[in-house]
């Protein structure tokens, strides 16, 4: 009977710690805002270079060829070996016939592609470089991404005025109410449920997807013409924003 009472007593009080933990806290929750607008100093090109020919040998030749001079033209912009990175190289056969795999297919060629990422930092050169860059085989651009070198530090000290702004804000309603705040106990991004790639907005130019088909959708050995033709680029302002849910203790 000792036992069991004991064993009441001990669950009641548990009970009762249980009860005073799910007390809710007297708090106070906001968003903290800040945003800055800087200006770019670099972009981001990513390049392909796309040859085509009936031996696969001729074609990563001519691959090999106009890639090495796209680079050497690079580097004539003083850029530095450390903006011009090689990303990946592909090898397509292409066929004609039958686009059912159960039919009749016939070898036409290979198209090969090299991808080639180059950071750009003299901002006053974009037009002359994309032009040189053509000339020297490229003839796809996949991407153009304009940056910020130290968008880093510049996003740290957003998210520092918005976790200023935070306070401020809390401290006003409390106020409000003839009170207070303590410390705060829950820190959260905006995405932080919702984790993402975060990545840098641009605008870039190209020929499509390049996919080879002809006029009438058979597959040929036609490679993507890039036009130098009026290119212009606006580089603008760089906004960097920041957003944090904050909820800090409510002192009476």
């Amino acid at each position: 009977m000792r036992r069991i009472v004991t064993f009441l007593t001990l669950f009641l009080c548990l009970a009762v710690v249980s009860n005073a933990q799910d007390v809710v806290r007297p708090s106070v929750s906001v968003v903290g805002e800040a945003d800055m607008t800087i200006s770019p100093d670099q972009v981001s090109f990513t390049f392909e270079i796309v040859t085509a020919d009936r031996d696969l040998s001729k074609a990563k030749q001519q691959n090999d060829t106009a890639a090495a001079k796209t680079i050497a033209t690079a580097r004539s912009f003083n850029i530095s070996p450390d903006d011009i990175q090689t990303q990946r190289l592909t090898i397509t056969p292409k066929y004609t016939g039958d686009k059912d795999p159960r039919g009749s297919r016939v070898l036409i060629g290979y198209e090969v592609t090299k991808r080639v990422d180059i950071t750009l930092t003299d901002l006053t050169k974009i037009d002359t470089f994309l032009s040189r860059v053509i000339d020297a085989g490229v003839n796809r651009i996949v991407d153009v991404s304009i940056e910020n070198s130290d968008y880093q530090k510049y996003q740290e000290q957003t998210r520092a005025a918005a976790v200023a702004n935070a306070r401020d804000r809390a401290s006003a309603y409390a106020k409000q109410l003839g009170q207070s705040i303590g410390k705060a106990y829950v820190i959260r991004e905006e995405d932080a449920d919702n984790p993402a790639n975060f990545g840098g907005v641009g605008n870039g130019w190209g020929n499509g997807n390049g996919t080879g088909a002809g006029d009438e959708g058979e597959p040929s050995l036609k490679v993507p013409t890039a036009y130098r033709s009026e290119i212009s680029f606006a580089l603008g302002k760089i906004t960097v924003s920041e957003k944090i849910f904050v909820t800090f203790e409510l002192l009476r």
